[in-house]
């Protein structure tokens, strides 16, 4: 499995983003400044992760004949949409899974905010 840095780097940022926010909120609240990078760092990974899951999911093929049928739902009522010739599922489910990029990025991200959460709660939890 090999890593690429973009993909990384914007899991990590989007990690941080969200990390900010829910400190700067609970902030506002008067929650101490551990209790909300706790907070911060839990929302980030549960977001990360939650979604690098979803895409994984996907990247299986989950929910390839749902998204087939949805489309062709959509193109048989807008056929002036239509960009290609039509396609069977299984050539849908083919050219699909050329298009995926893989999830690793974003639940190794995840990992690492959520490793990062059960930190700040244990030094919060050695504060009280």
């Amino acid at each position: 499995m090999k890593l690429r840095k973009k993909p990384l780097i914007s899991s990590f940022a989007v990690g941080a983003v969200v990390t900010v926010l829910v400190f700067a909120l609970d902030r506002v609240r008067d929650y101490g400044a551990l209790h909300s990078l706790c907070d911060g760092f839990f929302v980030a990974s549960v977001i990360l992760l939650g979604v690098g899951g979803l895409k994984l999911a996907r990247n299986k093929g989950s929910f390839d004949l749902a998204a087939y049928g949805i489309s062709n739902v959509f193109l048989t009522a807008f056929p002036m949409l239509r960009q290609r010739e039509k396609e069977t599922p299984l050539e849908y489910v083919e050219r699909k899974r050329e298009e995926r990029k893989p999830a690793a990025e974003m639940l190794l991200a995840g990992a690492v905010y959520l490793a990062a959460a059960l930190a700040a709660l244990a030094a919060y939890e050695m504060t009280k």
